[in-house]
């Protein structure tokens, strides 16, 4: 057997995965948009809601996720979800990503203030990047410590000064 069709195989399936993965995110975020479209029109009309829609309880794993992070800003919301991106190996994420894991994450939509946020954090605060090509947004490489000890330069802390020699203990030196 082939080897080659084995890592075909696998590519075929990790595209097909990511390809389920955004369907459900879109489908997470539009019954979300129902859910408020549903809370407006039974307020406009001053219908009396009988049941709680699906999206108004929170679930066991959305309530211990969101659990502390009842006043989190979409800014912090934001950055959390560019590191999540980053340690999953990610070049970035665009807006309905960010989006998406808000909602997964901490419960909250926020719709398009995702948007207006992110453009500002590149374009006044510049706490992100964005690449124009694939319209992904990143949080900026890690900045390396000033004190970056590594074998070819070694750090120069106060165990590292050499040891004095040909003198010996004064007074009060003790036993």
């Amino acid at each position: 057997m082939d080897k080659h069709l084995i890592t075909l195989r696998r590519g075929e399936l990790e595209r097909e995965r990511g390809s389920l993965n955004e369907r459900l995110d879109a489908i997470a975020l539009e019954l979300s948009d129902l859910d408020v479209a549903e809370r407006v029109f039974d307020r406009l009309t001053g219908a009396k809601r009988s049941t709680v829609s699906k999206g108004d309880e929170p679930t066991p794993q959305g309530a211990a996720k969101a659990a502390g992070h009842e006043g989190m800003t979409v800014r912090e919301m934001i950055k959390a979800a560019l590191m999540d991106a980053r340690q999953r190996g990610l070049p970035g994420i665009a807006p309905k990503e960010a989006r998406a894991y808000m909602v997964s994450v901490y419960g909250r939509d926020v719709g398009q203030q995702v948007n207006t946020t992110l453009h500002r954090m590149l374009t006044v605060l510049k706490e992100v990047l964005k690449d124009e090509a694939t319209g992904l947004y990143s949080l900026p490489p890690k900045e390396k410590p000033v004190d970056d000890t590594t074998v070819e330069s070694p750090s120069t802390g106060l165990f590292d000064q050499p040891e004095a020699q040909g003198r010996e203990a004064g007074p009060g030196g003790g036993a």
